[in-house]
């Protein structure tokens, strides 16, 4: 609460001072941009729908009405100079986001999804906080979700280094890499104590910024490790004590994810551990970029893991598919199409239905974001981290049977189509709608498949005698088994300075 009433104190006085000196020059160094936008949902079923509440951050609740104000104070790294193109050596930038909801039954809640100070040298980034952020290669503005890390849950404070994008290193700027290496923490009581988090990505770009056509190809890696709970104590072959492994000297068995032999014989772990130290999840991604006719098609494929089996594809094609097409047309029609965006994630083979394969060295069954330690996967603060079609049980139709799991549906495969366009400039058009069939997980399969179709229209208008004002509007609805029926719809309105 203190955080927020520093940030309405800082947004006042950058208002005032703003007032003041209306027609000057902005001080771009030093003052800090700053967007404010208030609004709430309304729906005469009790569950937001799922395309208001999905990649939102965790900050919109699973259940309406509600209103919500959110708060933005930013400074970013400053654009090189108009002419000479040259972007400073040593740069820093900071975002404080505070965000309040109020629902129906009077109850207030403070979610703050960004809040982080940042410094780069030269293309060398290092930030500390909590950052909105995706993870993986394809259309981050219109995609359903990445794989692996989608912008669906609350974002994990963390340290991280990494590069400012893509950085040339070889043959003319031909070959360059965008890498990042991160440590986090993850404090959900009473579900878990003291648990971490590891990540990392390498990603290569094959192909001059100048070039027509670009090949992309890199992979992420995500690790839940350590912690201790009370539910651990209650099962001694997970945790000894309700303690999971957690010194420093076995971080490196996290980073290149695998045990060393006889791990099982050592005092104070179980035989779980001596099959890989904590929750692994991530993907490999494969990107296509080319222009034509002054359009750019992006194609791409980001395929899933989470243990031996599918790093070696066993589980293929497991993953998600994806086609986007971004429009430059200077066509004089009032309207344009300017995204549009065709996804398909499938995630039914999981290395087969057996856990146990006869004559195999590798395991199947993979049972997507679900892990017998941390008993709420891969998640955080109630939220899938990953792909938001591997949804928690708590945010399905209750009335119908489900296995005792926290994702009980992780066997999948969803179609996705994403549009977006401008009428005469001023108005932003958007369209997101799925329809997925979906299976259960392995061991206890729905029968028959449940079928969900899910849907969004929204709408920003620019005012244009309202200086950097934006009026939106959401219509949004479910209909099928998955979830609970439902409609719903935002109003809002945003202001810049």
């Amino acid at each position: 609460m203190n955080l927020f009433r520093i940030s309405i104190l800082i947004f006042l006085g950058v208002l005032i001072f703003e007032s003041h000196c209306f027609g000057q020059s902005r001080i771009s160094d030093f003052l800090p941009h700053v967007d404010l936008e208030a609004g709430a949902v309304v729906s005469p079923d009790s569950d937001t729908p799922f395309w208001i509440r999905t990649n939102q951050y965790g900050i919109i609740p699973g259940h309406s009405p509600f209103g919500i104000i959110q708060l933005n104070l930013y400074r970013d790294y400053k654009k090189p100079d108009s002419i000479s193109k040259v972007k400073r050596k040593f740069d820093w930038g900071f975002v404080v986001n505070p965000v309040v909801t109020y629902d129906k039954e009077n109850k207030s809640r403070i979610v703050i999804p960004e809040a982080h100070v940042k410094i780069r040298f030269k293309n060398i980034e290092f930030y500390a906080g909590r950052k909105r952020d995706v993870m993986g290669l394809g259309d981050s503005t219109l995609s359903s979700g990445f794989y692996a890390v989608s912008g669906n849950a609350l974002p994990i404070p963390k340290i991280q280094i990494s590069t400012v994008g893509y950085v040339p290193v070889a043959f003319h700027k031909f070959l360059a890499i965008n890498a990042g290496f991160a440590h986090g923490w993850i404090n959900t009581p009473p579900y878990i104590y003291g648990a971490r988090l590891h990540q990392k990505y390498l990603y290569f770009r094959f192909g001059k910024p100048v070039s027509k056509t670009k090949f992309y190809f890199g992979v992420n890696h995500q690790v839940t490790w350590a912690g201790h709970s009370d539910y651990l104590r209650r099962n001694p072959d997970l945790a000894i004590n309700g303690q999971l492994p957690n010194e420093w000297n076995l971080f490196p068995y996290v980073v290149l994810g695998y045990t060393p032999k006889n791990w099982f014989k050592k005092a104070g772990y179980t035989s779980f551990d001596s099959y890989r130290i904590g929750n692994h999840v991530g993907s490999y991604d494969a990107a296509l970029e080319t222009k034509i006719n002054g359009d750019k098609l992006l194609l791409y494929y980001q395929h899933a893991y989470e243990d031996v089996s599918s790093l070696l594809f066993k589980n293929a094609p497991d993953g998600l598919w994806g086609a986007n097409w971004q429009l430059h047309s200077n066509s004089n029609h009032s309207f344009k199409l300017t995204r549009l965006t065709l996804e398909f994630l499938t995630t039914t083979n999981q290395s087969g239905t057996q856990f146990y394969i006869p004559g195999s060295i590798y395991q199947g069954a993979d049972n997507y974001f679900n892990h017998s330690q941390y008993t709420e996967g891969y998640s955080y603060q109630g939220a899938t981290i990953g792909t938001p079609f591997i949804t928690p049980g708590k945010d399905l139709d209750q009335s119908k049977h489900l296995a005792p799991r926290f994702f009980p549906n992780n066997r999948i495969n969803m179609f996705y189509l994403g549009a977006q366009g401008k009428y005469h400039e001023s108005l932003l058009l958007t369209l997101r709608t799925s329809y997925s069939q979906n299976f259960g997980m392995p061991g206890d399969s729905f029968s028959p498949s449940r079928g969900q179709f899910s849907s969004l229209l929204s709408a920003q208008l620019s005012v244009k005698n309202w200086y950097n004002t934006t009026l939106i509007a959401k219509l949004s609805m479910d209909k099928g088994k998955l979830f609970n029926d439902s409609y719903g719809g935002y109003l809002g309105v945003k202001k810049s300075w």
